[in-house]
């Protein structure tokens, strides 16, 4: 079993802690020049994934959580569907943390899902691959090439008092030991 990586703090996130990773100076550097980039809304929920055949939270020894038996129950109607070797990952979202959500489509929404060689599928072919499972996605705030426009979407869509912040990836496929240099987190303070 392998866990979902741990996703860096952009370097202008108010919410890392002292226990949080940073990204580099070098590696913000080249990836502010990558282009390609999605932004997605990091949603405040239990992230979890599901293979075929087992159901863990971020900590693979961490067990069920009460919260999580929705997601679960949706684990099993679909668990067949997902390819031996495979893991979709994503947030657990029926109990209510810091942010409260109205409206959410699921109480599980993908935000990754991975391949049988350990990488990280495209966010085109991961909405498609969910989509076709029947599961659906964290929102998608940004699509497009501008680095700049891609941070500030965010916020220039009016979720900075809603929202616990964003997710920029590189839109493409990553392979898991290039995954803190293609994925990186923005946290509001508090």
């Amino acid at each position: 079993l392998t866990k979902y990586p741990r996703t860096p703090h952009l370097p202008f996130s108010p919410g890392a802690t002292n226990d949080d990773r940073i990204v580099s100076d070098v590696d913000y550097a080249a990836f502010a020049r990558l282009g390609n980039y999605v932004v997605t809304e990091k949603m405040d929920g239990g992230n979890v994934t599901m293979t075929r055949n087992h159901f863990f939270a971020r900590s693979l020894d961490s067990g069920t959580h009460p919260w999580d038996t929705p997601a679960k129950a949706l684990w099993a109607q679909v668990r067949f569907e997902i390819p031996e070797g495979w893991r979709v990952s994503g947030e657990s979202m029926y109990a209510r943390r810091s942010v409260g959500y109205d409206n959410l489509p699921s109480y599980y929404l993908v935000f990754g899902i991975w391949d049988d060689d350990d990488v990280l599928l495209s966010w085109d072919n991961t909405i498609e691959f969910a989509s076709a499972m029947g599961l659906f996605t964290v929102p998608t705030i940004y699509r497009g090439d501008d680095f700049g426009a891609a941070t500030g979407a965010w916020e220039r869509n009016g979720l900075a008092k809603v929202s616990e912040g964003f997710v920029v990836r590189n839109a493409d496929s990553i392979p898991f030991d290039s995954f803190d240099k293609n994925v990186m987190k923005f946290v509001r303070a508090n």
